[in-house]
């Protein structure tokens, strides 16, 4: 039986990726498209920046919580505000649900960084990997069951009408809000408390990121490895945005047939993660990741040349896989070039780079779009994807 401390931190996994699900993937483009008369552009701009400014101030925020020694304020905060955001997206025109979807993003991430910080401290160095793997199977486990939760809403409400979407947009919220309380309520911080005013521990976080950027820049190969990452990462981020809106515009698929396939490609994207994980301890994490690369490759040729409901389908499901093949691997592949003393630091710079890979994909493919069609849009993909599998090819298979 899980303690309750390890639960809670689950359960916040199960909420947050609910959001991500139902937000970020599904019905945000949806709402912005088809109710309120935006754009790929709009929503592409939207989702980029806010990886934008994650990028920028979330690594802050997350040196700012490891200087007062406080984590739980932090994810309260971001959780809160992003909860809001989502539930005001349903109530607002095309302009100020594009700022508040920006917002929600954003919070989102902030509110991640943080929690993800929160597994040191319930866990061992033995059970560390055991429970991080317990968050991610609760975090499909969210997924399934915001699914479910949306099918019901569609079900009463109409499946294709204003109304049902605004509903489950205000259901997301209330979702991540309330699964989100077991990880306040049952997870104790573990952190010693530490006097230090808040403009002092801002100051400390600062020239903390700034002393690891200096240790960081000396070691070639990680740059070489999180270049490619930041471009095949930019590519899978894209192609996640517009995963809905392109087989809607392209295959009349409707939102009645998605949510089926949508509930399939998250469990292939589990059971590609169980898989490719193994396959990386036989292989290599590199030579996984382009074994993996090159499958994502395959599948925008194969969406470009022969666009089919089947080929969408299929498409969906091994690129789920890879997907989650790709996020259990990305991890193995840094930690071996670096020193495990300086496995934190490198990590924290790992998923800097994770979100400044949803800044360009999205923009580009969204005004690709918008000016000369979805072809195009997908040619752009496949170079990101391209150029990722190019550097990757420069990195060795450890230090």
């Amino acid at each position: 039986m899980l303690k309750k401390e390890i639960l809670g931190w689950t359960l916040y996994d199960l909420a947050d990726t609910a959001f991500s699900a139902l937000f970020i993937t599904f019905f945000y483009p949806v709402f912005i498209k088809v109710y309120l008369g935006g754009n790929e552009f709009h929503i592409g701009l939207a989702m980029g920046l806010s990886l934008f400014l994650s990028a920028i101030f979330v690594p802050f925020i997350g040196a700012w919580s490891d200087a007062l020694g406080k984590r739980k304020p932090f994810i309260f905060l971001f959780t809160t505000l992003c909860v809001a955001a989502t539930v005001m997206v349903a109530f607002s025109n095309l302009f100020w649900a594009l700022v508040l979807g920006l917002l929600a993003s954003f919070f989102y991430h902030a509110a991640l960084d943080v929690y993800d910080a929160l597994l040191i401290t319930i866990s061992t160095q033995k059970t560390i990997g055991k429970i991080s793997g317990l968050g991610v199977a609760f975090g499909y486990l969210g997924t399934i069951l915001s699914l479910g939760m949306a099918f019901i809403i569609l079900s009463l409400l109409g499946w294709e009408n204003k109304l049902s979407i605004q509903t489950i947009l205000i259901a997301t919220g209330l979702f991540y809000f309330v699964f989100s309380l077991f990880l306040f309520a049952w997870t104790p911080e573990h952190l010693p408390g530490r006097k230090v005013a808040l403009g002092r521990g801002a100051r400390q976080a600062f020239h903390s990121l700034m002393d690891s950027f200096k240790k960081v820049k000396k070691n070639a190969s990680v740059w070489f490895f999180l270049l490619a990452s930041l471009l095949y990462t930019d590519g899978m981020n894209t192609a996640i945005i517009f995963l809905y809106l392109y087989g809607r515009e392209q295959l009349g698929v409707t939102v009645q047939q998605f949510l089926p396939i949508f509930a399939v490609m998250a469990v292939g994207a589990g059971l590609g993660a169980l898989l490719f994980g193994k396959v990386a301890d036989a292989l290599t994490p590199r030579k996984t990741l382009l074994i993996l690369v090159g499958v994502w490759i395959c599948v925008i040729l194969v969406l470009l040349f022969k666009t089919t409901f089947v080929t969408y389908i299929a498409s969906g499901i091994i690129g789920g896989a890879a997907l989650g093949g790709i996020w259990a691997v990305t991890r193995p592949m840094l930690l071996s070039l670096v020193a495990k003393e300086k496995a934190a630091e490198y990590l924290g710079f790992q998923g800097l780079t994770e979100k400044l890979s949803g800044v360009f994909g999205p923009i580009v493919f969204g005004w690709l779009v918008v000016h000369s069609g979805y072809t195009a849009a997908l040619l752009s993909v496949i170079v990101f994807f391209i150029f990722g599998f190019g550097i990757l090819l420069r990195v060795p298979d450890k230090i």
